[in-house]
């Protein structure tokens, strides 16, 4: 017993070593790979100063402005209690002491104006760096000045603070676009027997139905401009592809083959589709254009071969799930159907796989004795993170444009929704709450 301490003794700080390593590996993956692990800018966010006429959407403008901003992965937001009790309308009217300084200490501050100017609402915003020392003949604190004119609307107050918000966003996240814009298809439970594809912008707001087809409507997803959206459809009995066009709001031609066509994903540049087809008898992995012609096989493995995904970065790569080793597994091929490699293994099935869009990270469903969790993996070497944990079944990840937010769905409430997060698994937001929703897809602009 005696001995048995004193190697206890010695290894514990070795483990502790050990363990403390791995967390940081951890964070470096996550940092390195998804890009909101970099030091964060301290934004102060003045309400928006309003004229009579403007009052009544200034809230909306407020409060849309700020959660675009707070949930964008890269900045601080710091709380309005530390703003000073006259809040600036304008550049001119801002005390540059007051606000870089202790409590505020912002980095950066956003202020502006909403008022009518005829029939249009005229909405001012700016983006103004407090550090910057007014004495200097060169001092321009003035980083950002936008002007917008929008009709007198909920919904174009709406736009107009995302717009607002994604120009914040790209100059201070380094020259990346924001998301404000961007938005997320996903499959609506309408009876027992129909589901629909509905979309929405990325944080639940408005809410819209795309197909009215009266049938199951299954795994959409959406092309690399986001005018067409290819979705499975039950409409002639039969698990066939539908190209639909977010446009004109019609289908598009598209040749189907006998048996289960399913699981479509879009080549980076547009032009071809991923599928699995059961042509042969054998569900196998496929490409073709986007009608469904020149159609070529890429897995001749015995067994289901489903839910390709395409590499965006690079265009040579596939990720798909097979069950050719017995039970669903993740696999990545080249675009020629070769150099077939497991690069997820353990665990009851690995669903799901969604490459992020510089093309390093996998985020996948894991199954590991019952518990459904999102996880991620640096394909390059296979390291792997887990994002959700203890909150029953999380699947169907998919990327944000930005590279910093993951969309799945989760029956964590009892009735499966739509929710998203930071691509690190914090900040967890549901966007649904009426019926069921599944399978989440997020648009590249």
């Amino acid at each position: 017993m005696p001995t048995r301490k004193i190697h206890l003794r010695v290894l514990l700080p070795a483990l502790i070593l050990w363990a403390a390593c791995a967390a940081h590996a951890q964070e470096d993956f996550i940092r390195s790979g998804t890009g909101i692990g970099v030091e964060r800018t301290r934004l102060a966010v003045s309400s928006f100063r309003a004229s009579a006429d403007g009052a009544a959407l200034l809230r909306t403008f407020d409060e849309t402005l700020w959660n675009d901003l707070e949930y964008s992965g890269i900045l601080d937001l710091v709380s309005r209690s530390f703003y000073p009790l006259t809040l600036p309308a304008r550049p001119g009217d801002v005390k540059l002491e007051e606000w870089s300084r202790p409590p505020v200490s912002a980095h950066m501050l956003v202020l502006g104006s909403i008022y009518r100017l005829g029939e249009r609402l005229m909405i001012e915003g700016w983006l103004v760096d407090p550090r910057v020392d007014p004495q200097k003949e060169d001092a321009r604190p003035v980083v950002l000045g936008k002007r917008y004119a929008e009709e007198p609307t909920r919904e174009a107050v709406r736009r107009t603070a995302h717009k607002f918000a994604n120009e914040i966003i790209y100059r201070l996240g380094g020259g990346i676009p924001g998301i404000a814009e961007t938005k997320i298809a996903f499959v609506r439970r309408m009876s027992s027997i129909v589901k629909e594809i509905w979309m929405m912008d990325y944080d639940g707001i408005g809410q819209t139905r795309v197909t009215h087809l009266n049938t199951l409507s299954l795994t959409p997803a959406i092309s690399q401009d986001g005018d067409q959206i290819a979705f499975t459809t039950y409409g002639k009995h039969n698990p066939d592809i539908m190209i639909f066009s977010l446009l004109t709001k019609t289908p598009m031609s598209f040749f189907n083959r006998q048996g289960l066509n399913t699981t479509p994903t879009w080549s980076p540049d547009g032009t071809k589709l991923a599928f699995t087809s059961s042509v042969t008898g054998d569900p196998e992995i496929y490409v073709g254009d986007v009608r469904g012609g020149g159609l070529k096989r890429l897995t001749v493995a015995r067994g289901v071969d489903i839910s390709p995904a395409w590499n965006p970065r690079t265009s040579a790569q596939i990720a798909f799930v097979s069950d050719r080793s017995g039970k669903p597994q993740i696999y990545i091929m080249d675009t020629e159907g070769a150099n077939v490699t497991q690069v997820v293994s353990g665990g009851s099935q690995a669903l799901d796989p969604a490459w992020s869009p510089n093309g390093r990270l996998l985020a996948f469903t894991w199954d590991r004795g019952g518990e459904y969790d999102i996880h991620l993996m640096d394909v390059a070497t296979g390291q792997v993170v887990q994002l959700t944990k203890d909150n029953r079944r999380n699947e169907h990840p998919s990327w944000s444009p930005d590279n910093r937010h993951i969309v799945f769905q989760s029956n964590r409430t009892g009735v499966t929704q739509i929710w998203s997060m930071l691509a690190d698994g914090t900040k967890h937001r549901q966007l649904t709450f009426q019926g069921e929703n599944t399978e989440p897809v997020w648009s590249s602009k």
